[in-house]
């Protein structure tokens, strides 16, 4: 059978993720019961969008966490991509983090390298973002999106 969503339950489904099932019944601090076999989760478009956890959330700033880096040495280890804490949850968080996020995070960086160094690269309409596509609580990079390389010449 075709399911389609409400618009306001889909705008809601696409920013939540790290689902979690309920194992027993638990009542949390604040009062809140959640029966067993129940699921959560967690916000994070909301957390990551959060005015109170970063300056101008919604706008791309690439060397954001560099700069949050740069002004306050005394926590540089907690701006690294692969530290969890509970206002950057793209790995998880706690007990339940992504064990693989350090292998992760050094392949992203090698692959970026490699292209940064050897290509030039732009979208196909220079300045547009191609919009996402959004599946339940995933986000999907646009699939007919066109990004245009253009290998370099070596220079020794």
């Amino acid at each position: 059978a075709d399911r389609t969503l409400s618009p306001a339950i889909d705008r809601v489904s696409r920013r939540v993720s790290l689902a979690r099932k309920v194992m027993s019944d638990v009542t949390l601090s604040d009062g809140t019961f959640l029966p067993k076999d129940s699921f959560v989760s967690a916000n994070l478009y909301a957390t990551h969008r959060d005015p109170a956890n970063y300056s101008d959330p919604n706008e791309f700033r690439p060397f954001r966490y560099s700069e949050m880096r740069a002004q306050d040495p005394s926590e540089a280890t907690k701006h690294q991509m692969v530290n969890t804490q509970a206002d950057y949850l793209s790995f998880g968080h706690g007990r339940h983090a992504c064990p693989g996020r350090f292998f992760a995070v050094n392949e992203l960086k090698v692959m970026m390298a490699y292209l940064v160094l050897n290509y030039d690269m732009k979208m196909e309409v220079d300045g547009v973002h191609p919009e996402s596509f959004y599946w339940a609580t995933t986000i999907i990079p646009n699939p007919t999106a066109k990004v245009m390389f253009k290998k370099r010449a070596r220079t020794n």
